[in-house]
């Protein structure tokens, strides 16, 4: 009678498991939905996702989650090759063994890059009691899957209408890639240390394990195993160790990292990226463990000597048995990896102009007078007027910024830039960024609550101003820019609307990005690169948008001096700016500049 009841409830367990597959270990036909089982057991959902695709890929980063920042579209960019990231949660040289010996026996694939973190020696064939981290390459290793809790099921069921173009916490990995789906992190702005600890104050003190490298024989053979196979099959084979902070690197002990060192050097050479001066900045990370995509940028950078990507000069080791030694001393020498702050960062102020006219036409209308006594004040004070170009090389060449820096913008596009504002500007050589609505670029005269407001630039004048090479021709949308409530044809700002939904949000925002690129283009020959909120409204879903589209510098309309940081693209993200008024001095703009 027991059997009677029981054995169709396992029936339907077994039956639910297989078709809405939580895990996506069943090939997921049903929902199709592989990030989802990715984000619950990277493990056993990519080796169901690459199973079923043999041959489409060319090469493979392995490796725990230190390799979850390595990308593989860069990596396509500097070897020509459809690259797939296998990271997985957890540290285990075994698994890492048997998943390369899959890979290299069963895809034949041309190149392997196989993160090998300092912490792989701390354990080895573990004993795992949680289905999240269940390994494939075993056998029957799909049963427990097929019998696990229905609640996992249940919850896929719950969360699939939920689905969104951006990235959720139950829904964090690219399944075609293999990557994290960092997104929404990489769209944020980062600034200041201190800016950076308040939102993230898991930085301040933060706790470690004790790490204790008792698996240094074991992991120094399963490498071996896997250079054997890489050298049968033909497989070039590139090992790293991956970054970790300085708080972290406090743990290990300094004699059982040189035996590691030691050891793996008796096998291979290694990328050794462990520590350097990025260990002393978190903001380099997303978490206490996980290094940003920009630093796993440096990484290829410094592996492939390409110059045009900024790397710190003590970033990436190459070590062999000669200097395996030197290497592991760096965990008995973490502190003097420390540089100091002025020597990657740099602060840069923000000046943000509208309407330049002797009639108060605009709250924010500045006298002709008055601007040129600002700028002349800049001048006579030694200040150097950048162009947004030259932001993005301190950023991402590490080209350094004069010693005293000054941005200079106009947000709505208005003729006086280049009837008032232009000709000073040229008087001194200074540059400046003017950010347009594109769907009032060219017209003459636009009506707001007050009457009839300033008229705005046109083709004739934005092209004139941008081939003195001085002025910039930027982004405020197309038409997303209400600067008025009579303005009814424009959208109020370049959020998603009331009652619209996403995939129409996401359709209207592309086109009217696409309409702005191309006015931009056709107009100065200019790419679209900056992007200025219109009214200083954004969320996370606007900034991953943008990003998305290849804009690289973004402003608010929020208050203060920016910390731009080399290597750290965040740092060019909703910009501060310094909003003037008429009843501002010469001498007033150098106090707030400086």
């Amino acid at each position: 009678m027991l059997g009677c009841i029981v054995f169709p409830i396992i029936a339907f367990i077994a039956a639910l498991n297989m078709i809405v597959d939580p895990f996506s270990v069943f090939g997921d036909k049903f929902y199709s939905w592989h990030s989802y089982g990715m984000t619950w057991n990277p493990k056993t959902a990519k080796y169901d996702y690459l199973n079923n695709r043999i041959g489409e890929f060319d090469a493979f980063i392995i490796g725990p989650s230190g390799a979850s920042s390595i990308s593989p579209s860069v990596l396509e960019g500097y070897t020509g090759l459809r690259w797939y990231n296998t990271f997985n949660y957890g540290a285990d040289m075994e698994y890492t063994k048997r998943l390369a010996d899959y890979i290299v026996k069963k895809h034949r694939p041309q190149q392997i890059l196989l993160c090998l973190p300092v912490i792989s020696a701390d354990a080895y064939d573990r004993t795992i009691n949680d289905i999240t981290y269940y390994q494939p390459l075993q056998m029957f290793w799909r049963a427990p899957f097929l019998f696990a809790d229905s609640w996992y099921a249940s919850r896929k069921i719950d969360l699939f209408p939920t689905i969104s173009y951006f990235q959720q916490s139950f829904d964090s990995f690219v399944a075609e890639t293999g990557e994290y789906d960092k997104t929404r992190r990489d769209a944020e702005s980062i600034g200041s240390i201190d800016d950076y600890l308040a939102v993230y104050p898991e930085f301040v003190d933060p706790w470690y394990p004790k790490v204790k490298l008792e698996y240094i024989d074991e992991c120094a053979a399963a490498l071996a195993e896997i250079v054997a196979t890489c050298q049968q099959y033909g497989t070039k084979l590139t090992i790293v160790t991956s970054p970790i902070l300085a708080d972290n690197a406090k743990v290990y002990d300094v004699q059982q990292v040189n035996a590691f060192y030691e050891r793996i050097t008796q096998i291979s050479e290694f990328w050794d990226f462990s520590l350097s001066s990025v260990s002393h900045d978190p903001r380099y990370y997303y978490d206490t463990t996980h290094f940003r995509n920009s630093v796993g940028d440096m990484m290829l950078a410094r592996i492939f000597s390409d110059g045009s990507v900024y790397i710190p000069e003590d970033f990436g080791i190459f070590v062999t048995r000669d200097n395996a030694a030197d290497a592991a001393s760096l965990f008995a020498r973490i502190d003097e990896l420390h540089i100091s702050a002025p020597m990657y960062t740099a602060q840069v102020p923000v000046l943000l102009y509208r309407h330049i006219s002797d009639e108060a036409e605009t709250p924010t209308t500045i006298s002709p007078g008055r601007f040129e006594e600002h700028i002349r004040a800049l001048y006579e004070a030694g200040y150097t007027a950048l162009s947004l170009m030259d932001l993005c090389d301190y950023v991402y060449k590490g080209r350094e910024l004069p010693e005293r820096p000054v941005v200079i913008t106009f947000d709505d596009g208005y003729l006086s830039v280049y009837t008032e504002a232009f000709p000073v500007l040229q008087r001194y050589g200074y540059d400046a960024t003017v950010f347009i609505t594109g769907a009032q670029f060219k017209s003459s005269r636009s009506i707001n609550e007050s009457g009839l407001s300033p008229p705005y630039l046109g083709v004739a004048e934005a092209i004139y101003m941008h081939r003195s090479g001085l002025i910039s021709v930027q982004s405020q949308s197309y038409s997303m820019n209400r600067a008025s409530p009579c303005d009814q044809s424009l959208r109020e700002n370049v959020l998603q609307a009331e009652g619209e939904t996403e995939n129409k949000y996401i359709a209207l925002f592309r086109h009217d990005f696409a309409l702005m690129a191309e006015l931009i283009k056709d107009s100065t020959g200019e790419d679209l690169f900056a992007f200025a909120y219109p009214n200083g409204v954004l969320n996370r879903n606007s900034a991953t948008l943008l990003r998305e589209q290849g804009i690289l510098v973004t402003f608010s309309t929020d208050d203060g001096i920016n910390t731009l940081i080399k290597g750290l693209p965040q740092s060019l993200h909703e910009l501060k700016r310094l909003s003037v008024t008429e009843d501002m001095t010469g001498s007033d703009i150098l106090n707030m500049v400086t």
